[in-house]
């Protein structure tokens, strides 16, 4: 099924390393290029979530995420201010999905079980220390224009995909809107050594509690957790760091007991997307097409997501199994999901852990609780995640297209990402 079909994905992380590799096992000629000179080994992403692990599978890479993974099969939010906690159980959707836990492990080891997979394929080739500059297009191919250390380079392909962030370069050169608005807060990851194990702490717990809210996550069978919580926007990053012992002393069940501090990081959180995922031959992905808060993991997850519906639709384009209006329903279905599922999502979700007033906090504790002790709304919570795959192109286009029709109107996919409807009747 080999192609003469090239691609270049700009940004080897997750969202670009799973793209390009379900393009090569489909015969397409894949470059990677990152302006980094390995793997970044800061702490990131390191919870999947179910439906990630289903792209995982189609891939042939569960056995080996599982492999190095700590396993997760209950989510716990806990009201600090009133000492309840709400538990979900994944095993009550064991008959409904093969994928019913989560996988913990850090976002480094993805990208070497990834790449490690992708560079065993023909036609593949990475290159680190490659910083993307600008891009021409055509109606046939791009050029792109990359610096490398040994001077600036020109690379030729068909299609060009930027998975290069939320700062990316692409989307910055195509000048793509990135529309909607920044946290004044800013985010901080620790990873420490301690045994929330010990005192009942689920894999995946959030801490409501206003200011001193958190989100604690397992990251390896060795008691090695994450501590995600929030920062002033004003303080600078020194004031931060010189204040994370004293912060993460209140997310410790047990203060005296000794922890280690590994590792920490800091960044700006956004609520943004770019106001189109495709123009021409250029495509956007992950966060370089739209950004959210971390909280409940939707960020990562969506991007996980973009690289296998592009994946797909890409590579059945390469290889004329579908038209190039797959590309559009990519653009348009990938951002429909983010605006209307991951977005609002993510909003809501930090709204709950950082709550201040009393009443709305009683509120989310008893809407919480209704949710815990129903056992269909706990089945429905647990599976929504699936929600963010998106809909098919072979199966849904037509159905979009036939409730158009049934309306009066001509759908037609479009370069900019969206479904256009005139009042033309067929």
């Amino acid at each position: 099924m080999a192609t003469d079909k090239r691609v270049i994905i700009v940004g080897a992380g997750p969202t670009g390393l799973i793209t390009a590799l379900g393009l090569a096992r489909q015969g397409a000629q894949v470059t990677v290029i990152d302006r980094e000179r390995d793997i970044l080994r800061w702490p990131r992403a390191m919870v999947y979530l179910s439906s990630t692990l289903k792209v995982l599978d189609e891939l042939g890479l569960l056995e080996s995420a599982q492999k190095v993974a700590a396993w997760g099969y209950e989510y716990n939010l806990r009201f600090m201010m009133s000492g309840t906690v709400g538990r979900l159980n994944f095993r009550d959707v064991e008959d409904l999905t093969p994928y019913a836990y989560n996988l913990h492990f850090g976002q480094d080891l993805l990208a070497e079980i990834v790449l490690e997979a992708f560079l065993k394929l023909p036609g593949t080739a990475l290159l680190w220390d490659t910083v993307f500059d600008t891009v021409l297009e055509s109606d046939e191919q791009v050029m792109v224009s990359v610096l490398t250390a040994e001077g600036p380079r020109t690379l030729e392909a068909d299609w060009l995909i930027g998975a290069d962030g939320a700062r990316s370069s692409v989307r910055k050169e195509l000048d793509i809107a990135f529309e909607g608005f920044t946290w004044d807060e800013v985010f901080m990851a620790t990873n420490v050594i301690y045994d929330f194990d010990k005192h009942g702490y689920a894999p995946s717990t959030m801490l409501a509690n206003g200011d001193n809210w958190a989100v604690i996550a397992k990251i390896d069978n060795n008691h090695q957790w994450r501590i995600a919580y929030g920062e002033a926007g004003e303080l600078s990053e020194e004031e931060r760091l010189a204040r994370i012992p004293e912060r993460i002393q209140h997310f410790f069940p047990d203060p005296e007991q000794p922890y280690e501090l590994l590792m920490a990081n800091s960044y700006r959180v956004h609520q943004r997307s770019a106001s189109t995922y495709r123009q021409g031959r250029v495509l956007l992905a992950g966060d370089a097409a739209h950004a959210t808060n971390p909280i409940g993991g939707l960020g990562f997850t969506s991007g996980i997501q973009d690289a296998d519906m592009l994946s797909k639709c890409l590579g059945g384009v390469i290889n004329e199994k579908y038209a190039d209006d797959a590309l559009d329903w990519y653009a348009y279905e990938r951002r429909r999901c983010f605006l209307e599922i991951a977005n609002p999502t993510a909003i809501e979700m930090k709204r709950r852990t950082q709550e201040k007033n009393p009443v709305k906090r009683q509120e989310d504790e008893d809407n919480f609780f209704t949710l815990v002790n129903d056992r269909d709304l706990r089945r429905q919570a647990l599976t929504s995640v699936f929600n963010l795959a998106g809909r098919d192109y072979r199966a849904d286009w037509n159905e979009v297209y036939l409730k158009a029709d049934e309306a009066g109107t001509t759908p037609k996919l479009g370069a900019h990402g969206g479904i256009v409807f005139s009042q033309e009747t067929h």
